[in-house]
């Protein structure tokens, strides 16, 4: 039985990384070192996007995902994430002429409400005068349009350790460089380009689909810039891809910097992906800005149109990240199709590592799914419990009973134990207050009452 291995949102967290090799089941390091990854035979991984920005792994890891993609281009996969696509933005904005234009342009960043936006002009005020440079215009960019406040600092402590530097030795031009050159056709750095030409927007292995951030009833079968909804899932796929393949070709075969016509945010090669990774972007039809969860914080069981498109397509289970959720896969069972979203990049909020704030603690897991659509998920809870169950395909038999039923509180059974702890509790139930969790466990004895 093919097997592939799941991870997502690692957003440039290296130590999180090593956590997940030392545990997962479909991957190890080459060697005695951490720069190569070897991958089980007959095994698959998908890496759900969402590469960089919150730690100090941004280039090496996603460097290690690109040369794993080489080594084994059929069975190594990556979806693009809206942390990964809107760094296509680099090369255009950070140029003298958009230092200039864009100084004092209330009109970006678009998503946000009007209110809430921040132009380079007031935070070079906020931030006590600075000057308008290139380098401060890149802090802008990460603080105020990326979500990704203190991420120059961070990448300055990447390049001094993998150049075996002190940190007080790598310049402002430096990181500056490091950001450009991400993103630059033809460059040797140009490690985020890599993984864009790799990527996809949606994959499918066998019964299991894998996308960014969810499918709904806004985003469910339809391609960017088209009215008619795609008739399989199939075709939706393909014409996903097709559009990612096609945007990313055309930003690569554009000259550097600014659009011909000058600079400008919206006619600018790539723009339609650029888009299509921000709230309301593709029109709301997006699948990588998108999430499982309602208004209260609690996963949201998938619309009967949506499972009824997927069904007919074949798909059994949808993998996604994207929306943190607690320290372990979120999981609502369908009749005909599971949904599982593995974004633990809140595991445990304000949680301090050696070189910063990572919010995760302990806390790491693995997604294992095969073909024909089970998913058996591992891992260590935020506490330092280790969980373990097997979610069966819809309708096949096996697999554990109470993990991703609904709690009568109106939460959801988070996950199993892999053993019983101290009190014989051994499922843990979540109920969500918007990103507030409370977590309760119970004896399996108990689990009748709990789902009702």
């Amino acid at each position: 039985m093919a097997l592939c291995g799941y991870l997502a949102d690692v957003e440039g967290n290296f130590d999180f990384f090593e956590r997940y090799v030392e545990i997962s089941r479909v991957l190890s390091w080459e060697g005695g070192g951490r720069d190569a990854l070897v991958l089980k035979d007959d095994c698959h991984f998908v890496y759900g996007g969402d590469a960089v920005d919150k730690g100090i792994g941004d280039v090496r890891f996603v460097t290690l995902l690109n040369n794993l993609k080489e080594k084994h281009p059929d069975r190594v996969h990556m979806i693009i994430g809206n942390r990964d696509c809107n760094k296509l933005r680099l090369m255009a904005e950070l140029t003298e002429e958009a230092l200039e234009k864009a100084f004092d342009d209330a009109s970006f960043p678009y998503w946000l409400p009007e209110k809430d936006r921040v132009t380079p002009k007031k935070f070079l005020e906020d931030e006590g005068g600075l000057e308008n440079t290139l380098v401060n215009r890149l802090k802008w960019m990460l603080k105020h349009t990326m979500g990704a406040d203190g991420a120059f600092d961070r990448r300055r402590v990447e390049l001094a350790l993998m150049q075996g530097k002190d940190e007080s030795a790598v310049t402002d031009d430096d990181v500056l460089h490091s950001y450009r050159d991400m993103v630059a056709p033809g460059s040797d750095g140009a490690f985020m380009l890599k993984f864009l030409e790799n990527g996809k927007l949606a994959h499918a292995f066998g019964g299991v689909l894998f996308v960014h951030g969810a499918v709904t009833e806004e985003n469910c079968a339809y391609l960017p810039g088209k009215q008619a909804k795609c008739a399989s899932v199939g075709e939706w796929v393909e014409g996903l891809n097709a559009f990612c393949a096609a945007e990313v070709a055309a930003y690569k075969a554009a000259p550097p910097g600014c659009p011909p016509g000058g600079f400008s945010y919206s006619e600018r090669p790539g723009h339609a992906l650029m888009d299509y990774g921000v709230p309301g972007g593709a029109e709301g039809r997006s699948v990588i800005y998108a999430g499982f969860n309602g208004k209260d914080g609690n996963p949201a069981p998938l619309a009967s149109s949506v499972e009824g498109f997927l069904r007919e397509g074949g798909v059994r289970l949808i993998c996604a990240g994207h929306v943190p959720h607690g320290d372990c896969p979120s999981v609502v069972r369908g009749d005909a199709v599971h949904f599982l979203s593995a974004d633990t990049s809140y595991s445990k909020f304000g949680h301090k590592a050696a070189w910063g704030v990572d919010n995760r603690g302990p806390a790491v897991g693995e997604v294992v799914v095969t073909t024909e659509g089970s998913a058996t998920c591992h891992g260590v809870l935020a506490d330092g419990t280790r969980y373990e169950y097997t979610l069966a395909a819809p309708g096949q038999p096996g697999g554990d009973a109470y993990v991703g039923r609904r709690n009568v509180k109106g939460g959801w059974v988070k996950c199993k134990l892999a053993e019983p702890d101290a009190d014989g509790k051994v499922y843990v139930a979540c109920e969500a207050q918007g990103r507030n969790l409370s977590h309760t466990r119970h004896a399996e004895g108990e689990m009748p009452g709990v789902v009702g």
